[in-house]
């Protein structure tokens, strides 16, 4: 487990890799491989941040703030119908959490 990560931001970071993936799944279904693919690339590397650093890894300084930032924010603006389904439950509220 990554030590730079509250239990709480653990857990939120799980649940929305575990809802991602379903969403995944449910785009597939529906053939809509641009949306399925742009899921999966949002939250595939969700795992090494979740592990914490590593060496030879690019995500040493990654914090939840930084995935959010680069990776679910433009996610959930190409498609909003993603807000609200728990895959933005890692999502701070609060601006001073990392």
């Amino acid at each position: 487990m990554n030590p730079a990560l509250t239990p709480n931001d653990f857990d939120a970071c799980l649940l929305s890799l575990e809802r991602a993936l379903v969403h995944a799944r449910l785009a597939c279904w529906d053939n809509n491989v641009e949306k399925a693919t742009a899921i999966v690339d949002a939250f595939h590397n969700l795992p090494r941040l979740l592990l914490g650093p590593k060496p030879g890894w690019p995500t040493a300084d990654w914090s939840v703030k930084g995935h959010n930032e680069m990776f679910l924010k433009p996610l959930l603006e190409r498609y909003p119908d993603l807000q609200g389904l728990a895959v933005d439950i890692a999502l701070p509220t609060d601006t001073n959490r990392t």
